[in-house]
């Protein structure tokens, strides 16, 4: 899997915590994009689930107390911002990020979270697959 393939599986699973998320109409092209970066479906379980979720366990926790608003972007995260996000979640060891306390209470939210928006994705990975195959 190429560095670009993680950012578009950032990308798309980050719109789980934005106010529109993702249309229905959107996650077939995602999937031809991933499997051109080689992304498996293997690939996509493991940094959504590891990375994606884990870097945003902390927002998952402040969503209900700021009441969804405050820290939601309506219309997905800026390229710059996901980016510097995911490599300052690269830049440690995925146990030394979960060492923060706060990240055990806000992971199984963040799973929560984002359940829809991955489970679509890997359906459209295997459909993106299913069509490269001879």
């Amino acid at each position: 899997m190429t560095e670009e393939g993680a950012f578009l599986i950032w990308d798309a699973v980050s719109m789980a915590w934005t106010e529109i998320g993702l249309d229905p109409a959107e996650y077939d092209p995602i999937a031809l994009k991933l499997v051109e970066q080689g992304v498996t479906l293997k690939d996509l379980r493991s940094v959504a689930r590891r990375d994606v979720c884990g870097a945003f366990a902390l927002d998952s926790v402040l969503i209900f107390p700021c009441m969804l608003w405050m820290i939601m972007p309506d219309w997905g995260y800026a390229e710059p911002y996901l980016r510097r996000r995911m490599q300052a979640w690269r830049k440690h060891p995925a146990w030394v990020q979960y060492l923060h306390p706060m990240r055990w209470i806000g992971y199984p939210i963040a799973f929560g979270f984002s359940v829809g928006v991955r489970s679509r994705l890997e359906r459209a990975l295997g459909r993106a697959w299913a069509l490269q195959q001879p």
